[in-house]
Formats: C-alpha cells, structure tokens, sequence
C-alpha cells in the first residue's frame, strides 16, 4: 500500500542533504579565495583581518612622510638658540652634541666662554670637537685663499676664530683664543702688501717660528721686528689723536694694542684704519661687533698700551 507519509519524509531529507551539500562547496569556495588572496598579497575589502586589542594600524596616508627605517639628527636651527648668558651657550652646545652623537665633555671652558663672548663664534664653537688639531700641519696655511676678502682699497675683516685658522695651535692655545696678534699684522700684510699667502694661519706660523710668541699671545717684537721683516715700515708712537689722524690721511694703518676695557680682559691687537667727524673706523680680530662699531678718540686712548703706524717701505 502507498505511503504518502514516508515519501514527504524522504523528500525532507533529500532537501537538507542538498541544502548542507550547497553550504559545504560556499564554504570550500571562500576558503580557496581567502588563502588565494593571503598567498598574492592583495587585498580583499570584504575580508576584515581581527587584530589583538590595542594594535594601531598604519595606512598610506598622503599626508605623512614616507617611512625609510633609518633615523637622523634633527636638522635644528642653531642660530635661533639665546646666546646672552653662559647657560645659554651650554645648551646649545648641549642640544648639537646630542643631536650628533658627541661627548659634551669635549668643549672645554674656554670655548663655550668664546661663545659667551663671541655670539658670532657659534658655528666654531659647535664644530670645535671636530676640527680641534687638525690645522696644525707645517702646510695647512697653504690650503688657504684669502685673496676675495680685500682689495687694494679697503683693509679686509678677519677674525681669529674663522674655521679657516681659528683651530691652528698657537702661543699655547689656539687662535681662537690667543690669536690676536697674528691675525691683525695679516689683515696689514694681506693690504699693504697685496699678499694673499699672509693669511693668518701664515702668520701665526711666522710669529712662532721667529719667536715672536709668548705663553698666552703675543709679543710687541711681532709688531715691530716681525712687521719689518715682511717688508713693512713700522714706527712706535704714543697714544696722539694728531699724529694717528694725519698718518690715515695718507693710507697708513695704525696697529694698537688694547688693555683691559671695551675690547678684553687682557690684551687684544686691533687696527684703526680710518676716520670721520663721528669716530675711528677699525678692525678687531676678535669681534665683528665691534669692528662694526665708530669708536671715538676719548673710548680708544685710555685703552691703549702701544701704538705703531704701519705703511708699505
């Protein structure tokens, strides 16, 4: 007899069988597509990756750098750091040791007073590490051009602490520090004789192979002997606001040694090299400022320990 109730049944079961085979092929189909897509590298938008609580993601927004796995010195502003107080000079020595892997330590008290005193020394004074002894070999000077910074018509500006000498031993120290001397008689040498070798890195080997040197500076000799000896005429004079303006009438160069006051604590050799109805127009190895500046008869006089007029022979 027919069973109508065993064949829905049957057909129940042939319904779920195929229904669980159809859902096994989906599933076998994805899985093949997502390790397809993980073996490629590319990405499929409807698959979502789970990530552990607390992961950021990285994504390639335009608007950030692009990553190069390598880190650098930040490239800072220097010159932008106060330089009026000693703390000042510190941490910016502090913030380019730092950022370029030197021992603080390696700036001595001198040259971080250098740049307390000198604002215009912070590029010598952060590179000093660096450059310290280096400039001491017998034929450094001759690396040395100076021939774009005069002409025959205006005595040149140099200083001691210029990267290009101001490293070079002298006198005990280095010029930096101690090299006053050499570096005015060459900004004399370098006008009256046109010479561009009579750099002050020059000079400064002049002066200590002729012993014109003393511990800490240097001797009047170098000014006097020693300028001679370069084919300049040298007369000693006292300090005679009369006689210094008449001799820069005729291009002459007056050389002075300064005691304590305006320009050092000790000693400093600076040049006057003109004059106006304001005041004397000079030149001060150790300071650009103060080269820059009109300083009357009355200012210099009372600092001055010698003096000696400077012509061509």
């Amino acid at each position: 007899m027919y069973n109508k109730s065993m064949d829905q049944r049957n057909n129940i079961r042939l319904y779920i069988a195929g229904g669980l085979a159809l859902i096994l092929i989906a599933v076998t189909v994805v899985t093949v597509l997502v390790l397809s897509s993980k073996e490629s590298g590319s990405s499929d938008p409807s698959v979502v990756e789970s990530l552990p609580s607390g992961t950021v993601t990285i994504t390639d927004d335009p608007f950030l750098p692009e990553a190069t796995g390598t880190e650098s010195a930040p490239d800072n502003d220097y010159s932008s750091y106060p330089l009026n107080t000693v703390s000042d000079c510190q941490a910016v020595i502090e913030a380019y040791a730092s950022d370029h892997g030197i021992d603080v330590f390696s700036y001595p008290v001198e040259i971080v007073n250098l740049l307390a005193n000198n604002p215009d020394a912070l590029d010598f004074v952060l590179h000093y590490p660096e450059n310290a002894g280096t400039q001491d070999s017998p034929d450094y000077p001759g690396t040395i051009d100076v021939s774009s910074d005069y002409t025959t018509l205006r005595v040149p500006n140099y200083y001691q602490y210029d990267i290009r000498w101001g490293y070079k031993s002298y006198a005990g120290g280095i010029m930096a520090m101690n090299g006053s001397g050499p570096t005015a008689l060459s900004m004399v040498a370098s006008y009256l004789c046109g010479n561009s070798d009579m750099n002050p890195a020059w000079m400064a080997s002049y002066a200590e192979n002729n012993n014109y040197t003393m511990e800490g500076g240097t001797s009047w000799s170098l000014m006097s002997d020693g300028a001679i000896g370069l084919g300049i005429d040298v007369t000693p004079i006292s300090a005679d606001q009369n006689r210094i303006e008449r001799n820069l009438d005729v291009g002459n160069i007056v050389m002075c040694l300064m005691g304590p006051g305006d320009f050092t604590d000790s000693a400093q050799y600076i040049l006057i090299v003109g004059y106006s109805e304001e005041g004397y127009e000079i030149r001060d190895p150790g300071s650009p400022a103060r080269s820059s500046q009109i300083w009357t008869f009355d200012d210099l006089a009372p600092q001055m320990d010698g003096c000696w007029i400077m012509r061509i022979l």
